[in-house]
């Protein structure tokens, strides 16, 4: 549901259009059906190759794992999702390349909303069909422990964003905290991350008023559109 009125919230936001380069461009310049049968067709092959591949792929990174004794949630958890979103990588580079920093954080972040809604959403309804019961997943305690580590992430993203500005000293810091919590393979040390990614959300938001603005602007935005749509 949530991911349903994002993308109604954001195919009524206002939007550039893209310059379009290579076979892109050789597309739009076909006719508007033409455009539509090779979009779905596109959509389906990548589908059918996600199909095909995933399960191979993810046996053979479990059998490299256990063959060099690397720990298998860790090659799960981190480097699957490397590979499987580095198109998105590159898009936002190639952006950011071109002089477009706003277009190549916003794929990002529409990556991440579609992960923390629609993604996670579907799992326990892929589940419960899988398992022929209506039952919900059940979650161990490293599974609770990334849960709570990533939602803290995310918390501390959208302070770092809330005044609509990204500095070299906030990209240090995610990239720091991002790869240094890898070193450190304790449980503890995940709870300790996340707890420091809230305190630091938190300061962000006491300390520089930019930022207390920006959560205003947001959540006043939210209760304009709301009203909106109501009437």
């Amino acid at each position: 549901m949530i991911f349903v009125f994002y993308m109604r919230a954001a195919s009524k936001a206002e939007h550039v259009e893209p310059e379009l380069e290579g076979p892109a461009a050789m597309i739009e310049s076909w006719g508007t059906r033409p455009r539509r049968a090779w979009t779905v067709s596109f959509f389906l092959l990548s589908g059918f190759t996600i199909f095909t591949a995933a399960e191979p792929f993810a046996e053979g990174l479990l059998a490299t794992g256990r063959t060099f004794g690397i720990e298998e949630f860790i090659l799960v958890q981190w480097l699957a999702p490397l590979a499987s979103e580095s198109p998105e990588f590159i898009v936002a580079i190639l952006f950011a390349l071109k002089g477009q920093p706003g277009t190549s954080m916003g794929a990002l972040l529409s990556s991440k909303v579609n992960q923390w809604t629609l993604l996670i959403g579907m799992l326990p309804i892929v589940y419960a069909v899988s398992a022929g019961s209506a039952g919900g997943m059940q979650m161990d305690a490293r599974q609770v422990e990334e849960m709570f580590l990533t939602a803290a992430q995310s918390i501390f993203a959208v302070a770092v964003l809330a005044n609509l500005s990204f500095s070299l000293l906030e990209a240090l810091i995610v990239f720091v905290l991002f790869w240094t919590q890898l070193l450190f393979p304790d449980p503890q040390f995940r709870f300790y991350y996340s707890f420091l990614y809230v305190v630091l959300a938190v300061g962000l938001v006491l300390v520089k008023k930019d930022v207390r603005d920006g959560f205003v602007a947001l959540f006043s935005r939210a209760s304009a559109s709301s009203v909106i749509e109501k009437h």
